[in-house]
């Protein structure tokens, strides 16, 4: 009798490609990258990754986040927020860990939480 193998998919990645836009509310349980333009609320357990060529207006909750391209608004993540060399945002940042490389452009705010604080964060309507 032949073994049957399950394959579980451990890098599932929602995705906004280059010449793509999305308008509204995105909620998802895996990693999220956005290389085009989003504008709405976002809101992933998984990690967030703007491409250098994307551009999200709009809230976030992530678990991660990694900011290549532009980001203007409010974010919430869980664990760390990293601002890459040629990565901007607008707005304020609420995380527990947080890097900015030399050439990246933070405008905003940023307040440090723990998991209990993000999670009263998450929970408020905005």
């Amino acid at each position: 009798m032949p073994k049957v193998e399950s394959v579980v998919q451990v890098n599932e990645v929602n995705r906004i490609s280059g010449g793509t836009e999305f308008h509204g509310v995105l909620t998802s349980t895996c990693d999220i990258r956005i290389d085009g333009f989003f504008e709405g609320k976002l809101n992933t357990t998984g990690k967030l990754v703007i491409g250098e060529s994307g551009k999200l207006v709009g809230d976030v909750i992530a678990k991660s986040c990694d900011i290549w391209g532009t980001l203007q608004g409010k974010v919430i993540v869980r664990e760390v927020f990293g601002l890459r060399k040629n990565g901007s945002i607008s707005g304020n940042v609420a995380c527990q860990k947080i890097f900015i490389e030399d050439g990246a452009v933070f405008n905003g705010s940023c307040k440090m939480i723990d998991d209990n604080i993000f999670e009263e964060l998450a929970k408020q309507k905005p």
